[in-house]
Parts: C-alpha cells; structure tokens; sequence
C-alpha cells in the first residue's frame, strides 16, 4: 500500500507570501523524486495562512528519504521563522481510491 501524508502549515501573519514562494520553490524538484506519487500544495479558503500538502508515496522508506532530502531539509530550516504552527501527518490507506 502507498502511503498518504497530509501536512498542515499555519504562517504566521504578513509571512503568506514569502512562504507560498517557499513552498512552491520545491515542487519540481520533489515530483522527480523516487516514490513520489502525488505532492499538491493547497491553501484553505476560509483561512488563507493555512497551507495543507496532500501527497501520496510508494513506501514509508522512500518518504523517510524525501523527509531527509537537502531541499527539504533546506526549506524546514527556511520557514522555521515563518510559521506559528505545523503538523505532518502520516496516514496508513485503508481503502477508497488515491489521496
């Protein structure tokens, strides 16, 4: 089974912008990555400093190793200053189509 994750990211005010440009700065790079199945960053309409990722990988193995990538771990070291909150959910697929 594939393993979905959904992580949420609360900026902190006036910081929106700076980190949406964050965010998207590692998409293409990520969507190349081995295992990577889906990774769509989202923003909520009712509260616009909230940013959810939706993604999909292969294994538990191949995410742990996206976790520990340099523009990962870059980005992480980047929006420490910007966010008031954050959560990475990994979640285990039990049934229904794709995440």
């Amino acid at each position: 089974m594939t393993v979905p994750v959904v992580a949420i990211f609360i900026a902190k005010p006036d910081c929106e912008s700076k980190l949406d440009a964050l965010f998207r700065g590692v998409i293409e790079t990520t969507l190349k990555e081995e295992g990577c199945i889906r990774y769509q960053l989202n923003r909520d309409t009712q509260n616009p400093r909230r940013f959810v990722w939706t993604e999909e990988w292969q294994s538990k193995a191949l995410l742990d190793k996206h976790s520990n990538a340099p523009h990962i771990t870059e980005l992480f070291t980047e929006l420490l200053p910007l966010i008031d909150h954050s959560e990475v959910i990994v979640l285990e697929k039990l049934a229904g189509g794709q995440a």
